[in-house]
């Protein structure tokens, strides 16, 4: 594989691919490789970068890859269908737990959970022997889209660093959009949808954001992070789980 730093996260990608018996043309793994690099920060790659990534499996694991035509692609997989990079270590009782675990992390959470079962339960799938979007025990009315996914990932990151953030944001229907320098400090789960909970510099207050609506962010260069003082957790909890 090419030396770079998600080489692994394409090898692992590849194998998983290699491994089903319907085979994947370049093109196929190609896509489904990009868009897993980019929703962990990384940047796309080539189709060169596939072709000696497969030319490595050969040649490194001395592997023969079955290669059928269809139409005007070539599709590729193992010729050995049992074969594969990595091995199941775990026993039958692990991967139970495993699962299950999964599952517990997916109910906590619908966002968090959402996307941390996704991505897990993809790269475990072979192991657990799961499909992970049709195979839940939990059913959610309000399924988070994989934007909603991305921009919790990505605010996650900001409060967890306390990284103040220039957020563009659908402010209103009339108004149109609306750019702020937020101080980020909490995301909020009410009544199914997720809000930024934060301090808005320009207006000097307390602010909350569906993170639906934000359009873009980027970190706020040259501003001094504000600690939070608008939502003190104990008069927050009083007032929204102890009234009614």
């Amino acid at each position: 594989m090419a030396n770079t730093k998600h080489s692994v996260a394409r090898e692992i990608i590849i194998d998983r691919l290699l491994h089903k018996r319907r085979g994947y043309s370049i093109y196929e793994m190609l896509e489904i490789i990009n868009e897993s690099l980019e929703f962990e920060g990384f940047t796309p790659v080539s189709l060169n970068t596939i072709r000696r990534d497969l030319e490595t499996i050969e040649i490194r694991y001395k592997q023969h890859l079955d290669k059928q035509k269809r139409s005007y692609h070539l599709y590729y997989r193992y010729a050995d269908p049992n074969f594969t990079i990595y091995n199941n270590v775990l026993t039958f009782g692990e991967i139970q737990h495993l699962h299950s675990a999964l599952l517990a992390i997916r109910f906590c959470d619908p966002l968090q959970g959402t996307l941390m079962y996704k991505e897990m339960s993809t790269r475990l799938s072979d192991i657990l022997d799961i499909d992970p979007a049709s195979d839940p025990i939990v059913l959610y009315k309000h399924v988070p889209s994989m934007d909603d996914c991305r921009r919790f990932r990505t605010l996650y990151e900001y409060i967890r660093t306390k990284t103040p953030a220039c957020i563009t944001y659908n402010f209103e229907k009339k108004e149109g959009q609306r750019e702020a320098v937020i101080h980020p400090y909490y995301i909020l789960n009410d009544d199914a949808k997720y809000y930024l909970l934060g301090h808005d510099e320009k207006t000097d207050s307390p602010i909350k954001i569906s993170i639906s609506k934000i359009i873009n962010i980027t970190p706020a260069d040259n501003t001094e992070f504000i600690p939070n003082h608008d939502y003190p957790l104990k008069d927050f909890y009083l007032k929204h789980f102890t009234q009614g």
